[in-house]
């Protein structure tokens, strides 16, 4: 009776560890495939993991999602951050992962959705503000380039909201220096009407006098952001000489 009763005892064990640790063979494989850097396997094994378990494992579906950025699944990544991040879980590398993955997938708008959202979730996170300020700079620079100034304007004063201090320096440096070229380009087409036709001169003039004053409000604003910056006399020195 006793052998028999041990017997009933040791099974009934063995089945309340198995319940315990479903998914645990994929688990150890998806880590040990971790070790060895052979992250798409890695990325499966988790995958299964999660599966066995519920999708329970909040540390694990940050690990899948990781595995798959670094396998250059993007498309999983993006479904598994987005998970992480649903289950509150490292927050802002889950929102950055998620737009990296986005960023990789050419999905430019829901990246900069998440950004956003990221960015709402956890205020002034560096690494979030650096992804998004980044962005939006060089959209300002191409749309600059391509002489759109009130895309380029939009998409530097997008800049001018965050936090960092650099990034609001590119990009209150980056207003100031386009509105006073804008300002410069107007005079300098108009000047062959100075004699000629004086009233078109006058309104090119005023179209002018108003880009560099809008100039002259961006240099104020990068002084106030960094008061020791050396382009700020420069450009300083350059619209008053302009307005005279």
């Amino acid at each position: 009776m006793k052998k028999i009763a041990l017997l009933i005892f040791m099974g009934l064990l063995a089945g309340t560890l198995w319940a315990q640790d479903p998914g645990a063979a994929e688990k150890n494989a998806g880590n040990a495939a971790w070790k060895a850097k052979n992250y798409a396997e890695a990325f499966t094994n988790f995958e299964k993991y999660l599966q066995a378990n519920g999708f329970k494992d909040k540390a694990y579906i940050y690990n899948t999602a990781v595995a798959a950025t670094k396998a250059k699944n993007y498309q999983a990544a993006e479904k598994y951050f987005e998970m992480a991040i649903k289950n509150n879980y490292k927050i802002g590398s889950s929102y950055l992962g998620k737009a990296k993955a986005e960023e990789e997938l050419h999905k430019n708008a829901e990246m900069i959705a998440t950004l956003e959202a990221g960015l709402k979730a956890v205020p002034g996170n560096a690494k979030l503000e650096n992804e998004y300020g980044t962005y939006f700079l060089k959209k300002g620079m191409d749309a600059q380039k391509a002489n759109k100034i009130e895309s380029a304007v939009e998409n530097y004063t997008k800049v001018t909201s965050l936090n960092s201090k650099p990034l609001k320096v590119q990009a209150f440096t980056a207003l100031a220096q386009l509105y006073f070229n804008n300002g410069a380009g107007i005079l300098q087409k108009a000047t062959p009407f100075a004699n000629s036709d004086k009233e078109k001169y006058a309104a090119e003039k005023a179209k002018a006098e108003t880009s560099f004053k809008k100039a002259e409000e961006y240099v104020g604003q990068l002084k106030a952001t960094d008061p020791e910056n050396s382009v700020v006399k420069e450009l300083a020195a350059q619209i008053k000489a302009a307005m005279k």
